[in-house]
């Protein structure tokens, strides 16, 4: 299965750019400041729906111990109009009131004994398991939750009211025990929930955005550094490309003008001396005269790798067609299809040739391939460079630690200066295609 991997180091490819990187930096505080207020508000919800929940515990203890248990006559387990009149008017006048909405009080078997919703009185009803252990003293505490409004003993609430109810254990003059249940309207909880999340809201996400905004210069100071960083690297880098142009250009001359010619002249020497003699002298003078002249002929194609002056004479298709010269002694067949513009930018054009060199170079070196094919050609505003070979080929992700292939990536980071894109794509024994997509105009 063939992979894929881009050469780019992201150092290159990530430019930092200040508009870029506010926005970046908008969008972080964004989301942190949507998620710490989605949290509080959760959170503070809980808390002032626990409070709330506190609160009418407390108030159901408080009517209960205060009103409801000194009203109670003993006279109310057998149902006496009177006993109920007298606790209906205590009820009316001191229990009902606000988000408290309902009364009622049980007896141990599970008759209601009393209510403010007269059409339940002395009705019964099973109780569940919660109110029998407050009725026979095993939970002395008070109880809250969730009224069920599907019960029969609710049939005369509206179900779309939510409610909550509170009970616990009163008691009679006689030492009867019996069920104080009282109801309130669950939307008072939720608003309680919402008031206490308006006194954390303004405080925690003022302190948020109060941090944000203090954040915003260091974040513009740390960008500008970082950029000036970046571009002092692409300086110096590209400095150092200039550099090395310079220096290839200094050892072709000097070769060329040094060396080149003094072999040059001892090829003619030795040609002459060759026509001079006779005999075995004179044929070891001519093969030192082919040797000399073979080369001649090997510095002379290393001069044109070294610095091809035909690529700004003779144009990109020459230059890549002199690279790929050096594939026949190699027993390597190569084809080379060139078809881009002839106003390609020459930053373009070198950037192409020396990434087909160090492919070819590589086929050569490492790719152990029996041929290998280049091309280049211009679509939407890209040129396109494809050097592919059927080597032995290998895991493109392990590239940087393969000796060798040190060329490939100081290659990707200059391509990424110049927007350039290196990619390549292999695998053990499939081949390997090395892909330059550079930008034009």
């Amino acid at each position: 299965m063939e992979r894929s991997a881009d050469l780019g180091p992201s150092a290159f490819d990530d430019r930092l750019e200040m508009p870029r990187l506010v926005l970046r930096y908008v969008v972080t505080a964004l989301v942190t400041l949507i998620v710490v207020s989605v949290i509080t508000a959760f959170v503070s919800r809980n808390i002032g729906t626990r409070e709330a929940i506190d609160d009418a515990n407390r108030i159901a203890t408080i009517t209960a111990d205060a009103a409801v248990e000194p009203a109670l006559d003993d006279a109310l387990l057998d149902g006496d109009p009177d006993a109920i009149v007298q606790l209906d008017r205590v009820v009316r006048s001191q229990v009902i009131r606000g988000s408290l909405v309902r009364v009622k009080i049980w007896a141990a078997d599970g008759t209601i004994v009393y209510s403010d919703e007269s059409r339940l009185i002395g009705e019964r009803f099973e109780l569940d398991d919660e109110a029998i252990d407050v009725l026979e003293g095993r939970q002395t505490e008070s109880k809250s939750e969730i009224s069920d409004l599907s019960g029969p003993e609710n049939r005369y609430e509206d179900s779309a009211t939510k409610l909550l109810e509170v009970y616990m254990p009163i008691a009679t003059p006689g030492g009867d025990t019996l069920l104080y249940e009282a109801y309130f309207l669950y939307d008072g909880v939720v608003e309680a929930g919402r008031r206490a999340w308006l006194r954390f809201a303004p405080v925690v996400l003022g302190s948020l955005v109060f941090l944000a905004l203090l954040q915003v210069p260091l974040v513009m100071s740390l960008a500008r550094r970082l950029r000036g960083t970046q571009e002092q690297r692409e300086h110096l880098l590209q400095q150092a490309i200039e550099a090395t142009d310079a220096e290839r250009r200094r050892i072709a001359s000097d070769l060329h003008d040094g060396v080149v010619q003094d072999l040059a002249g001892v090829t003619f020497a030795l040609a002459a001396t060759a026509r001079t003699v006779e005999g075995p002298v004179s044929t070891q003078v001519a093969q030192a005269g082919d040797q000399v002249r073979d080369a001649v002929r090997s510095l002379r194609s290393l001069l044109v790798e070294i610095y091809p002056p035909n690529l700004y004479e003779e144009g990109l298709e020459a230059a890549i067609g002199d690279l790929m010269a050096r594939l026949d002694p190699r027993g390597i067949s190569g084809t080379l299809r060139v078809d881009v513009s002839s106003d390609l930018p020459l930053d373009a054009a070198q950037l192409i040739y020396r990434t087909a060199q160090e492919g070819l170079r590589n086929v050569v070196a490492h790719a152990d391939a029996s041929r290998v094919e280049v091309s280049v050609e211009q679509r939407d505003r890209i040129a396109v460079l494809r050097v592919k070979d059927d080597g032995c080929g290998l895991d493109p992700n392990r590239i940087p630690q393969r000796p060798g292939h040190l060329g490939l990536r100081a290659l990707s980071g200059y391509a990424a200066t110049k927007g350039a894109v290196l990619f390549i794509e292999s695998a053990p024994g499939k081949g390997t295609e090395l892909r330059l997509e550079v930008p034009t105009p």
